[in-house]
């Protein structure tokens, strides 16, 4: 499950960018920063403590899931009065929190692998429900490289798990008994 979600969620930041890079958050190494093209994605998969298992097997997964979106700040002193600088925060910072929770996917029509966002959502029930914006980890000491973390929740749900098997023997004949007030 998880391993499909976050598949889908890269192929969608990657078709979101058109530029940039897209890693895992584990993956991450600061002395590649040279080689990381901006805007920047770290997708991070949080706790899911919330978890847990119905009866019958059914298993909920409550995912956080968090985007860390960085762009350089090119004007780092504010004489910049053209808004240029602070305007290379949009597409990674407003951009991804409006995309995300708007929901029209544009890796489902970028790849070849069919509808991987719809399918994620068909199979897991996964839906993308905004949990916050924070400041997300400094990548640098020299403050060149702003970033904020979008945190996304969202609740799944496992069915492979699920112990209640369907019966071989329709039910052919029901009778309601002792049913107020319908038996009225």
């Amino acid at each position: 499950m998880i391993g499909e979600i976050l598949n889908a969620i890269m192929q969608e930041c990657i078709a979101y960018l058109g530029a940039g890079s897209v890693i895992l958050k584990t993956n991450y190494k600061p002395k590649n920063i040279p080689a990381y093209s901006m805007p920047l994605i770290l997708l991070e998969v949080a706790e899911a403590t919330e978890s847990g298992q119905f009866p019958g097997g059914l298993t909920q997964m409550d995912w956080q899931i968090g985007l860390n979106a960085y762009n350089y700040m090119l004007d780092i002193l504010g004489e910049d009065i053209t808004g240029a600088s602070t305007d290379l925060l949009n597409i990674p910072i407003d951009g991804i929190r409006q995309h995300f929770s708007y929901g029209v996917w544009l890796a489902d029509n970028a790849t070849n692998t069919g509808k991987i966002m719809d399918d994620i959502t068909n199979n897991y029930g996964f839906k993308f429900a905004l949990g916050g914006v924070v400041p997300a980890d400094a990548l640098d000491e020299d403050g060149d490289i702003m970033g904020y973390r979008i945190m996304f929740d969202s609740c799944s749900f496992d069915d492979s798990t699920s112990y209640v098997k369907m019966s071989d023997h329709p039910l052919e004949h029901l009778v309601q008994i002792n049913n107020p007030p319908f038996d009225a």
